[in-house]
């Protein structure tokens, strides 16, 4: 009995996991009631209705404003990259964790971010949230491989065959996000230079300076770096 009762525990657990995963924007509806948001926003219930006649017209809203790319922090900080090479220090190192620290202490401020991760969280099968979803991260990709761009000019370097502008702001966009949301939440365990330094170690990865020659593919690379650490034990294995 005891077995059968974890288990029905574990399905309902499971089951309710499934319905945050199938629900839709009309499950907002029970959050975001007109007088709850007014009482968030400081003002009276009614003023709520100058805007919005309905909660599904309110909630319609609100997934387009949370997801605009307008409104996205991230891009408003790849637009600055040019401004801010311009005083880059002659230390490219040191100037890739003052941009890594910059961009975490602004996803860091910006409550838009909590709001679409819970969005998208709850709601990944709603089609006008996922088009919105993906029409922000197109914006913020585009936004990043421009500021990549800019860095590659000021500084010499290129994309490292096979990434390219594109594929490389998909990686670092995708890092910044899981590493982000791991150190908010982790805090103090995890070290303070943590981010600038897998920033750093990442753009060594990925870029090259403009001409350099590299081996043919990032598999190779990787045969040939296990091959001689496993080379080596092997011989130390056969002397033993």
């Amino acid at each position: 009995m005891a077995h059968q009762g974890r288990d029905t525990r574990e399905a309902l657990l499971e089951g309710a996991m499934h319905l945050l995963a199938e629900s839709s924007r009309d499950h907002l509806r029970r959050v975001l009631t007109a007088g709850a948001v007014a009482e968030s926003a400081g003002l009276h219930r009614q003023t709520f209705y100058l805007y919005w006649s309905t909660q599904a017209e309110f909630v319609e809203d609100f997934v387009r404003y949370v997801t605009d790319p307008a409104h996205s922090s991230s891009s408003e900080r790849l637009t600055q990259i040019d401004d801010e090479l311009q005083d880059a220090s002659d230390d490219p190192a040191l100037e890739v964790r003052r941009m890594s620290a910059r961009t975490y202490q602004s996803w860091v401020d910006d409550p838009m971010h909590f709001a679409r991760m819970v969005l998208w969280a709850t709601h990944p099968n709603d089609e006008v949230v996922r088009e919105c979803m993906q029409r922000l991260y197109q914006s913020n990709d585009a936004a990043a491989a421009e500021g990549f761009a800019a860095i590659g000019e000021a500084w010499g370097s290129e994309p490292r065959p096979p990434f390219t502008l594109e594929t490389a702001a998909l990686l670092f966009n995708a890092l910044r996000d899981g590493l982000m949301l791991q150190m908010m939440i982790r805090g103090d365990e995890i070290p303070a230079s943590f981010f600038g330094d897998v920033h750093l170690a990442m753009s060594n990865m990925v870029t090259r300076r403009i001409g350099d020659e590299d081996i043919p593919s990032l598999d190779d690379a990787y045969r040939a770096h296990v091959r001689g650490d496993g080379g080596a034990r092997g011989a130390d294995r056969a002397a033993g």
